[in-house]
């Protein structure tokens, strides 16, 4: 018999991973992390599923948690990251932590049967193995700098840090001034691993080059990389790392990403974002790569200009489709067919994300061929360009995640290889979502999405929960979300919304919302409000919203200028734009994205546009919810919204969580997972019931 989707069956979930195809496309290898109902931790652990359909298998067992795989090009080996606890070399056992220990290092394991092996020692870990041509060796990311101090029986000691730049923490990693991310190169059989790049800047994104004599990579090196982080793209020698063996292709005027080499090593396509006011609409462009023999000269050789392929579609390649299963924001590199005419990437579009073939020779056009048809969100993607398949991630609105198989080919068959949710996903009644396209403010079209409860029955009167999604450069769709899922399951109809500002409808929609947070896309919102009140089954008097970071601002601004919601959930939320720009880790460069001027340059601007500003006429009765490490919109803007609401008397939950950062809702602490969505429900419980909850036991 089947039931409603529960909040404690999000630790029955399986969330999927990191689809790596093997290079004779026969085996796919990813990452299963489950959570330990006892413990309330993640596990994470690699397996391998055939390309044919048979029963995958585990290949990674023990303590720690493993991630990241990597095939070797001749398919021997399968490189992977763990914090497990290997042996370590005699020369770091007076001193553990110089090695490492406890830190994700890179580990090698061979696919025809063995035990794992360690590879490095770094001392603060090792990540991002890629594999040279000839599978003799690894080029991988670690961060340079400092240990911190520690007293003689292994405890950490305080320290006083001293910051000189603006950019010197991340959301959900803590301080980065002291540290800066290169490249190193260490042979497979072991060893010393050799620093490739060195300097006060940070280096990603290493590829090799097919024959094996360069490595793209991305770099901020810029001047003002402190102030606002703009990766370029460079090519090294491999050879040496003497000077002129190194050669930026790019001009600093885009923020480059994701590499890729054509098969005869003459072009690489990579995604780029304009340097500023790129509302987070990504495209794909291909550039003319310095040969060897380019790199081996004296003198600075010419900067090629990179070509734009996708200018005329609306499609954004980034990872931002809303989905609570992951954290990560993946840009995975462009993938080329065998003959190099071809590329292929998952972007998003319209509320899907599908993998796209844009071709070299006319680009993608208004709307190019899908590989991956339907209502869809591709999470990751990998190829195996002698076989001409690719593995892919994906989930839609009632399956979280699995990995599957199709050709690259348009209108090619989509093969399931997983099914690690299906016994839970057979249990569950969902609802799909009901597609809702309406008119915005100025009569722009909007896309709108309904959720409705299971066992819909249009002759009654439900109440509606507006959920906002964040960025505001991001979109909902067609992703798995939990959250909602479980809402519609507890009798509730849930509306949610692409608002201008969203991706996936063209840059100049992205960049609507510029100088004007809510201005229109409040009254895009409260348009599909209006839109779905029209069904007739929706309770005007019991209508909710909840948002989170942009989409808690939104929910703060809402309140504060119409009393038509009963109950609200400001998660996250950005309340005062002044303070966000000094207390947020990203706050001066997404200011200046998103604003002409700073705080002091136009105060009465950051006041009327800020959410805190119309506290007084916030009547709503209103749940708070910030993570107390959210490095993102730090806790200070939930602190000051539930002052000033407690100081008027209004109803107000301050619901604080320990620990935490900015992506609690789709990667925090397991057991805190659980109490936000569970503070949720019964906050909107408590003022817009539908009725009792199910109770049906799991």
């Amino acid at each position: 018999m089947s039931r409603s989707i529960t909040i404690e069956d999000l630790y029955q979930l399986k969330f999927l991973s990191r689809p790596r195809i093997s290079p004779d496309g026969e085996s796919v290898a990813f990452v299963v992390t489950t959570i330990d109902e006892r413990k309330h931790t993640y596990q994470s652990a690699i397996w391998l599923a055939p390309a044919d359909g048979g029963e995958a298998r585990r290949l990674t067992q023990g303590p720690g948690n493993a991630h990241s795989p990597s095939w070797s090009p001749d398919g021997r080996w399968l490189a992977f990251v763990s914090d497990r606890e290997g042996e370590l070399p005699a020369k770091y056992a007076k001193e553990p932590r110089k090695a490492g220990k406890g830190k994700g290092q890179l580990w090698l394991l061979p696919t025809a049967g063995g035990e794992a092996h360690q590879l490095t020692f770094m001392p603060h870990g090792a990540g991002n193995p890629a594999w040279s041509p000839d599978s003799r060796g690894l080029v991988f990311n670690a961060a340079v700098g400092p240990l911190d101090e520690e007293t003689e029986d292994g405890k950490p000691l305080p320290k006083a840090r001293v910051i000189d730049r603006l950019v010197y923490r991340r959301d959900g990693v803590g301080f980065i001034h002291e540290h800066r991310q290169h490249l190193f190169l260490i042979d497979a059989a072991g060893g010393e691993p050799r620093q490739l790049t060195d300097g006060d800047w940070d280096d990603k994104d290493a590829t090799w080059s097919p024959d094996g004599t360069r490595i793209a990579f991305t770099s901020n090196r810029a001047e003002d990389r402190w102030y606002l982080p703009t990766f370029d793209l460079y090519i090294l020698s491999i050879e040496s790392n003497a000077p002129g063996q190194l050669h930026c292709l790019t001009d600093g005027t885009r923020n480059c990403s994701s590499p890729s080499w054509s098969p005869d090593g003459s072009t690489i396509a990579f995604l780029a974002t304009p340097k500023m006011h790129h509302g987070n609409h990504v495209e794909l462009f291909t550039i003319p790569a310095a040969t060897a023999a380019d790199l081996s000269r004296p003198s600075p050789i010419d900067r090629p200009s990179p070509r734009n392929l996708t200018a005329e579609f609306d499609g954004s390649f980034d990872g931002l489709t809303n989905s609570d299963m992951t954290n990560d924001q993946l840009m995975p590199p462009p993938a080329w067919s065998s003959d190099g005419k071809t590329l292929y990437a998952p972007a998003a579009y319209h509320g899907s994300s599908r993998i796209y073939a844009i071709s070299i020779e006319t680009g993608a056009g208004k709307q190019p061929p899908t590989v991956t048809p339907g209502d869809i969100h591709v999470l990751d993607f990998s190829a195996a360009q002698a076989s001409g398949k690719i593995a892919a991630l994906i989930e839609n609105p009632t399956h979280a995640g699995e990995i599957y198989l199709c050709p690259m080919a348009p209108a090619g068959e989509v093969q399931r290889l997983t099914g690690f949710n299906d016994q839970l996903f057979s249990e569950l009644e969902l609802s799909t979502p009901e597609y809702l396209p309406y008119s915005g403010a100025d009569d722009w079209p909007i896309d709108g999405w309904l959720l409705k409860p299971p066992n819909f029955d249009p002759s009654r009167k439900y109440p509606l929960l507006v959920e906002i999604h964040g960025g505001p450069n991001t979109q909902y769709g067609y992703g798995f979300l939990h959250e909602m899922q479980m809402l519609a399951g507890a009798g509730y109809v849930i509306l949610f919304t692409n608002p201008r500002g969203s991706i996936g409808y063209g840059r100049d929609f992205a960049l609507a919302v510029q100088n004007a947070w809510a201005v229109k896309d409040s009254l895009d919102i409260m348009a599909g409000v209006d839109a779905a009140l029209q069904k007739g089954y929706i309770d005007e008097q019991r209508l909710g919203v909840i948002g989170g970071s942009y989409g808690g601002f939104m929910t703060s601004w809402l309140i504060g200028h119409s009393d038509r919601f009963k109950a609200a959930v400001s998660d996250r939320a950005v309340n005062d734009r002044a303070s966000f720009f000094g207390s947020s880790d990203i706050g001066p460069a997404f200011t200046m994205e998103h604003v002409d001027a700073a705080p002091w340059d136009d105060p009465d601007f950051y006041r009327r546009m800020s959410p805190i500003t119309y506290v007084k006429h916030i009547h709503t009765p209103l749940l708070i919810i910030h993570s107390e490490n959210d490095l993102r919109c730090n806790i200070e803007q939930g602190e000051q919204l539930f002052a000033a609401l407690k100081y008027l008397g209004r109803e107000v939950l301050f619901a604080r969580f320990e620990g935490q950062s900015h992506g609690l809702s789709r990667g925090g602490h397991p057991k805190l997972r659980l109490e936000r969505l569970r503070h949720i429900r019964a906050w909107f419980e408590q003022h817009i019931a539908p009725g009792p909850l199910s109770t049906t036991p799991r």
